[in-house]
C-alpha cells in the first residue's frame, strides 16, 4: 500500500509541474496598457491652413500622433507553452489491488476558458442611441414678443431745447435769430434777418487805410429751384442742336492764336524792381478798340493741384465794347502760360439760353438794358466760373458744358435758325448756369470784380467796388460751397463773412491771400496803377508799383505772384509780379 500512495503522490506532482515552471498564473492574459492608449480622432478643423494670400495649403502636422501606436498582438494569442498532454506518462506501477482509476484521467488544467473570450467592453450600447434632446418642441414657437407694438418715447422735436432733431440743422438752447443758430434752428450767418439799418455798410475811413464794414449788410439771393432746372433742361437742349461737348482740357489741344513773350517796354520800366512775369496777345487782340480786358483767373484757382491737364492756364474775359445792339456780348481767353514764351490761346463766347427745351436758342450775355455785361472781374473754381455783373450780382457759367459750335463762318449771327448754329464766329460756347442778384432788402452793392481766395477755408470770393474819385468802395468776402462749387446758403440765401471799405479810389480788382488783401487800383500814380497791400487792423496801406490799365486780380500759386490783365490798346500786358504781404517794401 504504502507503494502505491508514493506512485500516487509522484504522478499528481509530475502533473502540477507541467503547468508552468515560471510561478505565473496559468491561462490569465495580463493587458499591456499601451495597447489600450487612447488615440485622438477627433478631425482637424478644417483640414487646412489658410494662407495669406486667401488660399489653403495641407496642414502637414494635424492629426498626428504624439507616438505610433503599438502593433504587438495582445499575449492571449500566444501558443500555450506547452501542449504535450500528462496522460502519455507510463504509471510507475500498472499493478493495483483495486481498480482505482489512474490518476492521468483528470482533465488538464489549460482547458480553462481563456480570459480573452469575456465580452467586449465595447458592445455594450453606445449611450448615442438615447433620444436626442432636440427632438423637444423648440421654444421659438412662441408667439415673439416683436409683435407687441412698441412704445415711441422719443420727445417731439422742440427747436430750441439744445437736442439736435431730426430735421434740425442745429440746436442752440434758444429761439433767437442771428447768432448763428436761427429761431427756426437753420444754420444762419449770424446776422439779423434783413432789412437791417445801413449805416454800418459804409463806416467812414481817411484813404489808404482799410476799416471794417458791416457785413450783415449784404445779402445775394441764388435763383429758386424752379428757376435751375429750368436753365438746365434749356442748357441740355442746347447741347443736343450743338456739335456736341468739348472738355475744357480738350480745348487747349485746339488753341489756335499765338501770343508774344515778354511785356510793353512801358510797364516793364514801371515794373522794374519787381521780377516780374508776362505774356501778350497777338497784334490783332493787342490793338482792337471794341473788345475790352477785364477780368482775370487760372487754373490755380480752378484746381487744387493748380493745374489743368498738366498745363498752366489763364483765363481773361472781355467784353464787347460798343453801344451797338445786339451786343456780341463777353468772351473768354483760354491762354497756355506753361511755357510763357510760347503762348497759344484761344476765345471761347458766354452765352446765355432762351427758347424752350423743345425749340431752344440762345443769345449773348447782356445786361437788361441789352449793352454787353462788363464782366469786370471773373473767379474759376471747378467747373464754375464766376463773372461780375456790375449792377446784378454774380452770374454763373457751366465749364463742363463747353459747346462745339458747327457753324463759324459768319461772325455776325447768334443762336439757332435756319437749320445753323453760331456763336458770332466763336468755335466754342459756354452756357450761363445760374445767378445771384443784389436782395431788394440788403443794402445796396456793386460787384465791379470779383476773386478767389483758395487760401480760406472753405474757399471765398472776394468782391468789391470801382467808385473813381470815392473811397468808400467795399470789399466783401463770400463762402463757397466746396462740394458744389457754388456760394454757401443758409436760410435760402447768401449772407458775407466779412466786408471792409477798401479806402482807395478806382479800384479795379481785389483779392485776400493769407488774410491779407490786395487791392488794384487804376491811374494812382500819373497814368500808372497801384497794388495796395493792406490787412484788417494793419494801418496805412503798403503801396506796389501797377502797370498802366490794371485791372482785376489773380493769385497764382506756385510761385506766388499777383497778375493782372491791363486793359488799353497795345499795351495789353497780362503779368504778374511776386507777392509781397503788408509792410514789407
Amino acid at each position: 500500500m504504502a507503494r502505491w500512495l508514493a506512485t500516487v503522490a509522484l504522478g499528481v506532482w509530475m502533473a502540477l509541474a507541467a503547468c508552468g515552471d515560471d510561478g505565473g498564473q496559468p491561462g490569465l492574459v495580463l493587458l499591456d496598457g499601451a495597447d489600450h492608449a487612447e488615440i485622438d480622432a477627433s478631425p482637424v478643423e478644417d483640414g487646412t491652413t489658410p494662407g495669406d494670400d486667401g488660399a489653403t495649403s495641407p496642414d502637414t502636422g494635424a492629426g498626428v500622433p504624439d507616438a505610433a501606436a503599438d502593433t504587438t498582438p495582445h499575449e492571449d494569442t500566444a501558443t500555450p507553452e506547452d501542449t504535450t498532454p500528462e496522460d502519455t506518462v507510463t504509471p510507475v506501477d500498472t499493478a493495483s489491488e483495486d481498480t482505482v482509476t489512474p490518476v492521468d484521467t483528470v482533465t488538464p488544467v489549460d482547458t480553462v476558458t481563456p480570459v480573452d473570450t469575456i465580452t467586449p467592453v465595447d458592445t455594450v450600447t453606445p449611450v448615442d442611441t438615447v433620444t436626442p434632446v432636440d427632438t423637444v418642441t423648440p421654444v421659438d414657437t412662441v408667439t415673439p414678443v416683436d409683435t407687441v407694438t412698441p412704445v415711441d418715447t422719443t420727445p417731439a422735436p422742440t427747436c430750441g431745447d439744445g437736442h439736435l432733431d431730426p430735421g434740425e440743422a442745429c440746436d442752440d438752447h434758444n429761439t433767437v435769430d442771428g447768432d448763428g443758430c436761427s429761431a427756426d434752428c437753420e444754420l444762419d450767418w449770424g446776422c439779423p434777418a434783413l432789412p437791417v439799418d445801413c449805416a454800418g455798410a459804409s463806416p467812414t475811413t481817411q484813404e489808404h487805410y482799410l476799416a471794417t464794414a458791416d457785413r450783415c449788410a449784404f445779402g445775394l439771393r441764388p435763383w429758386s429751384a424752379s428757376q435751375r432746372a429750368a436753365r438746365d433742361a434749356l442748357n441740355d437742349a442746347l447741347v443736343a442742336r450743338s456739335a456736341g461737348l468739348t472738355p475744357l482740357a480738350d480745348v487747349l489741344g485746339d488753341l489756335n492764336r499765338q501770343g508774344s513773350a515778354g511785356i510793353s517796354q512801358m510797364n516793364a520800366d514801371r515794373l522794374h524792381n519787381h521780377d516780374w512775369r508776362g505774356f501778350r496777345w497777338n497784334s490783332g487782340d493787342q490793338g482792337v478798340d471794341y473788345w475790352y480786358p477785364q477780368g482775370i483767373t487760372g487754373s490755380s484757382d480752378g484746381y487744387a493741384g493748380g493745374l489743368l491737364a498738366g498745363h498752366d492756364v489763364v483765363l481773361v474775359s472781355w467784353y464787347h465794347k460798343t453801344t451797338t445792339q445786339p451786343t456780341k456780348g463777353v468772351r473768354v481767353s483760354v491762354a497756355d502760360i506753361t511755357d510763357l514764351d510760347d503762348v497759344d490761346y484761344r476765345h471761347l463766347l458766354l452765352v446765355e439760353a432762351t427758347g424752350t427745351p423743345a425749340a431752344p436758342d440762345f443769345v449773348s450775355v447782356a445786361t437788361a438794358g441789352g449793352d454787353a455785361l462788363h464782366a469786370g472781374g471773373i473767379a474759376w473754381y471747378g467747373a464754375r466760373l464766376y463773372v461780375a455783373d456790375t449792377t446784378g450780382g454774380l452770374r454763373v457759367f457751366d465749364l463742363s458744358r463747353v459747346m462745339r459750335v458747327p457753324n463759324t463762318d459768319d461772325t455776325e449771327r447768334i443762336g439757332i435758325s435756319s437749320g445753323r448754329f453760331d456763336a458770332h464766329g466763336y468755335r466754342y460756347a459756354v452756357p450761363e448756369l445760374a445767378r445771384y442778384t443784389v436782395d431788394s432788402d440788403a443794402c445796396t452793392l456793386r460787384f465791379s470784380f470779383v476773386a478767389l481766395d483758395r487760401t480760406s477755408s472753405p474757399p471765398a470770393l472776394i468782391t468789391g467796388e470801382y467808385r473813381a474819385d470815392d473811397i468808400g468802395g467795399r470789399v466783401v468776402a463770400w463762402d463757397l460751397d466746396p462740394a458744389t462749387g457754388l456760394l454757401a446758403l443758409r436760410q435760402g440765401e447768401a449772407r458775407p463773412t466779412a466786408a471792409w471799405v477798401g479806402g482807395q479810389t478806382k479800384m479795379q480788382g481785389g483779392v485776400r491771400n493769407d488774410g491779407n488783401l490786395y487791392l488794384s487800383c487804376s491811374s494812382q500814380y500819373q497814368s500808372f496803377g497801384r497794388l495796395y497791400r493792406t490787412a484788417p487792423g494793419f494801418g496805412e496801406s503798403s503801396i506796389s508799383a501797377w502797370v498802366y490799365g490794371a485791372e482785376d486780380l489773380y493769385v497764382h500759386r506756385s510761385d506766388d505772384t499777383v497778375w493782372t490783365s491791363a486793359e488799353h490798346p497795345d499795351y495789353r500786358d497780362v503779368v504778374g509780379i511776386p507777392i509781397r504781404v503788408p509792410g514789407v517794401p
